[in-house]
């Protein structure tokens, strides 16, 4: 083998090197090299594009230069194409862009090595709360419980979420029934005959008829049921998911059949099949599209190994309401109510309240989401970004749960921003909080049973404000801010449910099956005692 000469220089290879080398080796890594660039100039490309635009509206929108100079950016020639690009052509917004790319904890726990010990350090911890467990339980009680008996409690009745949840996905099947028949008829319509509107506008209403009653009933069921608030939280998780599902649906491709003409058109109405239908149904995640990226392979070890993930959270979670949140707030109601007993109350449950916020996420947005997408060899895992890194509230939001700001930014702000009040951002992102909260609301309210809208109060009197007064922080600052404000934050929802949840359980009602479900108990709890009495 020539080592020098005209042909270049090579390196000689051993059988051994050769068996462990291979080109398919090196182009896989050569092309996932290429995408992990790709994508950080693509995520830093965008943030600065927002950044940019966000800034000339803002310049617009305060009076320092007018509107018509915002006007004339988006038709210059120099900055039109760039516009044009960004914003999806006419000052359109840009839409969802899928490929294929794992979730950040995916690639930093594979790439990076001084991370994957603190994963382990992790379980080691998780680890030594069990062998704590099973001590005390052992002294205490006698008897080994590892969570069992708060699991099994939480999902008693479990059938009944079965029977619910096929109902519910058996309701949504015929969505599509229905949707498909709407655009079939449709079709055989005078393009500008008057009963096309009305056709339209007939089908509209039923289906928000349909989206109610599919909020209502379910609700119902789960109340009249008498479920634990576990087995209620999937069920309402699922309903709205679902919801969302089909909302996503019909409003991505309603407008192909509204501006299909099949007098003009050489070709027959691209309507999607069942099968895309219900791949969608079942995809991890909440924006419609014809196809997404696909992987070319099922690795069966990742997805149990994730879906082990799940089971030790749910252990996990079982562990701190045993150990912090039921001995803390069982009580209550039963023992006098005072500043003195409370407020440690509080302070004791901000640790436990951010480990069911990380768990939480780690559960649902990581584990869950990753082992459903390898299921289904869905390629786009970027369900979170690296939230725990943001400095304002505004890129928090953005980052932590891409999955549902990707549907509210898709259906909800793009719009309003486009169609319902044009150019109107401030209008547009109220929308996004206020409905974002309605939910985050409606879902707990229906899980613990009560009406106690502490959640909606801070989602718009905190975090609405806080995504304009953190806009210009220092990153020191606003990463210690955000942090702070999570972390007393979780605190201060989880006592104030536990506390009112317990006073539900402990302290009479108020006779009035209305004034229960409103009337906050926690606050009145000893007065309505003492009236028992």
């Amino acid at each position: 083998m020539k080592t020098n000469g005209s042909e270049g220089h090579h390196w000689p290879l051993t059988k051994q090197m050769a068996g462990r080398i291979s080109i398919e080796d090196v182009r896989e890594r050569m092309q996932k090299l290429q995408q992990d660039v790709l994508d950080q100039v693509g995520d830093r490309l965008n943030d600065m594009v927002t950044e940019v635009i966000e800034g000339i509206e803002n310049i617009a929108h305060s009076g320092t230069v007018p509107s018509s100079a915002l006007e004339k950016l988006y038709n210059d020639k120099k900055y039109g194409l760039f516009f044009s690009r960004e914003l999806g052509g006419g000052g359109k917004l840009p839409e969802k862009d899928f490929r294929i790319r794992n979730s950040v904890l995916t690639d930093v726990f594979n790439d990076v090595k001084h991370v994957r010990p603190i994963y382990n350090v992790w379980l080691m911890i998780l680890l030594s709360l069990l062998l704590h467990t099973i001590s005390n339980d052992l002294i205490e009680k006698g008897k080994v419980n590892l969570g069992f008996v708060t699991i099994a409690a939480g999902l008693a009745k479990f059938p009944d979420v079965i029977r619910l949840w096929s109902l519910m996905f058996t309701s949504s099947l015929s969505v599509y029934a229905f949707h498909s028949f709407w655009a079939r008829q449709r079709l055989k319509f005078q393009p500008k005959s008057p009963l096309v509107r009305v056709w339209d506008y007939t089908w509209l209403l039923i289906f928000l008829i349909y989206q109610l009653a599919f909020l209502y009933l379910p609700a119902r069921a789960v109340l009249a049921a008498e479920l634990p608030p576990p087995s209620t939280l999937i069920v309402v998780m699922e309903q709205v998911r679902m919801i969302m599902k089909i909302h996503a649906f019909v409003r991505s491709t309603s407008p192909t059949v509204i501006s299909y003409k099949p007098h003009t058109e050489g070709r027959e109405l691209d309507f999607p099949g069942f099968s895309k239908f219900l791949y969608f149904m079942f995809a991890p995640t909440l924006i419609y599209r014809d196809s997404y990226p696909r992987t070319r392979t099922i690795s069966w070890r990742f997805v149990v190994w994730h879906f082990l993930e799940v089971g030790f959270v749910i252990f996990f979670v079982a562990f701190l309401c045993e150990r912090f949140i039921f001995p803390t707030y069982k009580n209550f109601g039963v023992e006098p109510v005072t500043l003195s007993n409370v407020l440690p109350k509080i302070c004791s449950s901000v640790l436990p309240g951010l480990g069911l916020y990380l768990s939480g996420f780690y559960c649902l947005l990581h584990a869950w989401m990753n082992a459903w997408a390898e299921l289904l060899k869905f390629g786009d895992r970027m369900y979170y970004k690296d939230w725990w890194n943001s400095v304002s509230y505004g890129s928090f939001y953005r980052n932590w749960n891409v999955v549902i700001h990707d549907w509210l930014y898709t259906y909800i702000y793009k719009d309003f921003y486009e169609i319902v009040f044009p150019r109107k951002k401030a209008i547009a992102m109220s929308s996004v909080f206020f409905i974002s909260a309605v939910f985050h609301e409606y879902i707990l309210s229906i899980a613990f049973h009560m009406f106690y809208p502490m959640l909606f109060v801070i989602f718009l009197a905190t975090g609405y404000p806080l995504v304009w007064l953190t806009q210009k922080r220092s990153h020191s600052f606003g990463n210690v801010f955000l942090w702070f404000s999570l972390l007393f934050g979780n605190g201060l929802l989880l006592s104030t449910y536990s506390m009112e949840y317990f006073a539900r359980v402990n302290c009479p009602g108020f006779g009035d099956d209305f004034l229960d479900i409103i009337l906050p108990r926690s606050w009145m709890c000893n007065s309505t005692k003492l009236e028992s009495r």
